[in-house]
């Protein structure tokens, strides 16, 4: 277990794993979140500014959120506090496959729940050629250690 002592300035992870997009998903996803003919619609999609089917940004940032899962120890996290700076850089095809990398970009104790710090990381998902996707920064409270041992 990854503990807020254990988050570093400048600590940087790759995800273990990556996530494969498919065209099956993309359609199912928009369908139900984004219906917009680019996410839904193969034949419109081909005639878009896109020229195919492509990920929604809110389906790019559930796979950001299930990557980050991937990144190493499980984190004690107790809650997401903010996401900031959401950025779609480039779409997401059918058969594309996704990774994860995150830095560790801030790290405080909380003033409001002293068994907690807050971490802030700056993170961003890319495809198998390395083109940056998607990136966000986002803030967590995370235990402290022996808040944390203290509850297991």
């Amino acid at each position: 277990m990854k503990y807020f002592e254990d988050f570093g300035l400048g600590d940087k992870q790759v995800a273990s794993s990556t996530y494969r997009v498919t065209e099956e998903e993309i359609i199912e996803f928009g369908t139900r979140f984004d219906p917009q003919p680019f996410h839904t619609d193969p034949v419109a999609a081909a005639d878009s500014i896109f020229g195919g089917l492509v990920a929604s940004s809110t389906h790019l940032f559930s796979i950001a959120v299930a990557l980050t899962q991937h990144l190493g120890d499980k984190v004690a996290a107790v809650s997401a506090l903010g996401f900031d700076g959401v950025r779609v850089l480039a779409p997401a095809r059918p058969g594309d496959e996704l990774g994860m990398r995150t830095e560790t970009v801030g790290a405080r104790r909380s003033k409001s729940r002293p068994d907690c710090g807050i971490v802030e990381g700056s993170s961003e998902m890319f495809n198998q050629n390395d083109e940056i996707v998607f990136r966000y920064h986002a803030a967590f409270l995370v235990l402290l250690r022996a808040a944390g041992e203290a509850t297991s």
